[in-house]
């Protein structure tokens, strides 16, 4: 059984890298290539689950569970991928890649790990230091890293965007509090109350 968990854990590593790389290509080919660097939560989450599935390690589970799942579950739920002229290409490789942020955690967990205890007001001042990080790229690249500058088309940020940007910004600060609060509650919920 271990040797049949370990084969799919590799295959999704491998079905993610090759899912990235698409979109790296993609990016690159319609001139926009600054985006391809990390700095969106959903790349960040892609890089930590690539990590994840490949050389297992605590912190990358505890970041998953707190911010990168509940990050990619409302990026399926609210897609908003970029548009270009392979976009078939482009719509798969968003879909794997959210999926997979969700799917190589959620393994891990079935192979006995455990998010750890506590661990969201840390993964939220974690996301703090990658917003500053966003800010100053987005100001200097003209970029819209963690959508800061901008909310992701079609979603329903756009209607917060339209109060301003100091209301839009806390808009995004309280939904990801929320969604690592609500994750802590969770794990309590299946981890301690529910049995391990």
């Amino acid at each position: 059984m271990a040797v049949w968990f370990g084969k799919v854990r590799r295959g999704m590593a491998g079905v993610l890298a090759c899912s990235m790389c698409v979109t790296a290509l993609i990016l690159v080919i319609h001139g926009r290539g600054w985006e391809v660097l990390p700095m969106h939560l959903c790349s960040l989450s892609a890089l930590c689950a690539l990590a994840l599935a490949l050389h297992p390690r605590g912190w990358m589970l505890d970041f998953l569970w707190y911010l990168g799942m509940p990050g990619a579950a409302l990026a399926l739920l609210f897609p908003a991928p970029a548009a270009g002229s392979l976009q078939f290409l482009i719509n798969l490789s968003y879909a794997a890649t959210h999926l997979l942020i969700l799917l190589i955690p959620a393994l891990m967990m079935l192979l006995g790990m455990r998010p750890q205890a506590a661990r969201s007001g840390c993964a939220l001042l974690i996301l703090q230091g990658i917003a500053l990080a966003a800010h100053g790229m987005n100001s200097v690249l003209g970029t819209n890293f963690l959508f800061l500058s901008a909310p992701p088309a079609g979603t329903p940020l756009e209607w917060f965007f339209q109060m301003g940007m100091p209301v839009y910004l806390m808009v995004l600060e309280a939904l990801m509090a929320g969604a690592a609060a609500g994750m802590e509650r969770l794990r309590i919920h299946m981890f301690e109350r529910g049995g391990k």
